[in-house]
């Protein structure tokens, strides 16, 4: 499958940002599967019977989530690892919500400019 020239350029980079797995792909579909049933842990077998992925695949795909701490498993059963799950969540939203367009970032002299100040105090000189 390929991959955009900025994943490419990102992984030239050596960038440590958080993978994101788009939808579609084995990890995104594997790791959706399993989140959905936080409390249970399945065989390699029956994830692949559950997602219509190739069994080899399945293996390959999980033992590379494994790396990255989103799923763990015991003996022959895989489950999603939630405590990661949901800081990866976190810090995936708080970074898209400084550093995107969409909130319009954040801007540290353009809130001090519109911070209320008490009636008290004055602003700081710079």
């Amino acid at each position: 499958m390929a991959i955009s020239k900025d994943e490419f350029d990102r992984l030239k980079e050596g960038d440590d940002e958080l993978p994101v797995y788009e939808p579609g792909t084995n990890a995104h579909t594997i790791l959706q599967f399993l989140a959905n049933r936080p409390d249970q842990a399945f065989p390699p077998k029956e994830i692949a019977a559950e997602t219509e992925i190739p069994p080899g695949s399945v293996r390959g795909t999980l033992s590379r989530l494994a790396d990255t701490g989103l799923v763990e498993h015991a003996d022959k059963y895989w489950s999603i690892n939630e405590a990661e799950l949901a800081s990866r969540r976190a810090t995936l939203v708080s970074q898209r919500a400084i550093d995107t367009e969409q909130y319009g970032g954040y801007d540290r002299a353009a809130e001090a400019d519109n911070a209320e100040l008490p009636p008290d105090r004055q602003p700081r000189e710079e």
